[in-house]
């Protein structure tokens, strides 16, 4: 017998999506089955659905594709929604196939079924995906999963969600397609006249700058090949775009003198054009004044109307196209530019910023508790020779600032929604696109984040993820810490310690406990700074001898 929950999972396979993230529910009963018979794609266990859809993020930042996810109706899709809101501001695709209904009330169980039964299902995350569909037949089936993976997979990206009722996937469904592979649409690019008018404006500017973001898949190669043309300063403002080892990689300050500033895929170009003064909210630009700025991306359309990613600043040129694609073609537009001057210049800026930050780490190397720039060197002396991948982690700037960060795929950048719980479950992800590679994913874990999603330690074990968990244990909420410091000030209480509810303590948590009890290695707590950099060797060294996870927990100072 064929069901259409089987339809559901053949779809799935034909369509290349290797990897499914669940935790069991009653409502995809059906499509739980039918995965488990199929063998492919492959259920990766989770214990919570933020953690599932955590997983997916990260897989498909690091793996350049999606995979899916399972989630039970209602009670599940409300669990997710933190991971969902994350995955959409960050503009990465994923397909969310949830169990609904039933949808014939006839046939529902009393109470149960009606409470998990949404009108339409999608209502509560709606807003929080690109696109969202409850077929009503079998037949309708591959083609409303066919147009959500179309969806996700064309610029800009983002989560698709679609419903099976459960009645559906139970239902016999004789011999009908079950359709195959789904190709995006063409990216969106700018009219040649704009590319054109743009290359002239980058080739007639004396100091050209590129600052970026979020970046693209693959953006990075025509990035680099612009800023060697026109010997332009590139800041990278975190994300996972511009290798921090390269003459061209410039802090902020580099803007400061920059006539032509090209913005490219910001998560908000205000944000990232300025600095903001915490008591007040006021924003001082960075640009110099009479800076021509020019912003290129997809931000526009991807406004929902219950959210607007960034505001509208209209002192900003605006180009709608998709990154990677509109840079190669503005590289094929830019000739190479004679300026040894301007690159010398920025080399030495470069080296002299790298030099300070070794030089601030060596200084605090000694420091009680132990100082995140000390960590960072640590970290990044255990991984030189090593291929690596840093699925997560912002340790206050230290890791772009110390790390050898070599390229685009280095570095997987932020959560995007800023919400907590992301980081393992995204690490986790990342360590399952590389498993079978040769890249050793590393997650530099905030205590805080972990505490929300603990059970996905599980997760690592279970499936054996080869992962390296190195906890920034500072035992507090550090940005609460920051505004609550602030406020004091501002209330004319300076040096009041933080109110309750903001330091992890009494009892500090047992990091390297936690993990044990649900089956991953662990060291620590390391609190003496001289034991961390052999630990750091070693726990590298282990985890290129057996893949499995590994946790580290580090007892740090704030950031």
């Amino acid at each position: 017998m064929r069901y259409g929950s089987d339809v559901v999972v053949e779809f799935l396979a034909a369509a290349g999506i290797e990897y499914v993230a669940l935790n069991p529910g009653a409502s995809f009963r059906g499509l739980h089955d039918s995965l488990d018979e199929a063998g492919t794609p492959q259920p990766v266990v989770a214990l919570h659905e933020e953690v599932a859809i955590g997983i997916a993020h990260g897989y498909a930042k690091s793996a350049g594709k999606p995979m899916a996810v399972f989630v039970h109706d209602q009670v599940g899709l409300h669990h997710a929604a933190m991971a969902l809101f994350n995955a959409w501001v960050d503009a990465v695709p994923m397909l969310v196939i949830g169990g609904s209904g039933p949808r014939d009330v006839t046939r529902r169980r009393p109470w149960i079924d009606w409470i998990h039964s949404g009108h339409p299902e999608s209502a509560v995350i709606r807003d929080i995906v690109k696109w969202d569909a409850e077929p009503a037949a079998l037949e309708a089936i591959p083609e409303t999963l066919a147009r959500a993976l179309r969806i996700a997979t064309t610029p800009p990206y983002g989560p698709v969600y679609v419903a099976i009722d459960a009645l559906l996937q139970e239902a016999e469904a004789g011999d009908l397609p079950s359709g195959g592979p789904v190709a995006p649409a063409p990216p969106i690019t700018a009219p040649r006249a704009v590319v054109d008018e743009l290359a002239q404006a980058l080739t007639a500017a004396e100091r050209p700058a590129f600052v970026v973001d979020r970046g693209a898949p693959g953006a990075s190669v025509p990035l680099l090949s612009l800023a060697a043309k026109l010997s332009a300063a590139v800041v990278d403002l975190g994300g996972r775009s511009f290798p921090a080892e390269h003459w061209a990689d410039q802090t902020t300050a580099a803007l400061a003198d920059a006539d032509l500033v090209v913005a490219l895929e910001l998560r908000d170009v205000t944000w990232g054009l300025t600095t903001v003064n915490l008591e007040d909210r006021s924003t001082t630009p960075v640009t110099a004044p009479g800076a021509r700025v020019v912003a290129v991306g997809l931000a526009e359309q991807r406004g929902r109307g219950f959210l607007e990613p960034e505001a509208f600043a209209p002192g900003f040129e605006r180009i709608t196209a998709e990154l990677t694609v509109f840079l190669g073609e503005l590289d094929e537009a830019v000739a190479m530019q004679d300026r040894p001057d301007r690159r010398a210049a920025l080399t030495a800026a470069h080296d002299a910023t790298r030099a300070a930050a070794a030089r601030a780490a060596a200084d605090a190397a000694g420091e009680h508790p132990i100082a995140p720039a000390h960590l960072a060197a640590s970290l990044a002396r255990a991984l030189a020779d090593t291929d690596f991948q840093l699925a997560n982690g912002l340790l206050g700037g230290w890791p772009r600032k110390l790390l050898p960060l070599r390229d685009e795929s280095t570095y997987l950048g932020r959560s995007g929604g800023e919400g907590l719980g992301y980081g393992l479950p995204a690490s986790l992800g990342a360590a399952l696109a590389q498993k079978d590679g040769e890249k050793l994913v590393v997650d530099i874990q905030a205590d805080g984040d972990l505490m929300y999603v603990p059970e996905a330690l599980w997760t690592a074990a279970h499936h054996e993820l080869p992962l390296l968990i190195v906890v920034h244990n500072n035992r507090t909420y550090g940005k609460d810490e920051l505004h609550q410091a602030e406020i004091a000030k501002l209330r004319g209480r300076p040096g009041a310690p933080p109110p309750r509810g903001i330091r992890l303590q009494r009892p500090e948590i047992d990091f390297a406990g936690l993990a044990r009890a649900q089956g991953v290695d662990a060291v620590g707590p390391i609190e003496d700074p001289q034991d961390l950099e052999k630990a750091l060797q070693d726990a590298v060294h282990r985890l290129t001898v057996q893949q499995r996870p590994l946790l580290i927990d580090v007892v740090c100072r704030g950031s």
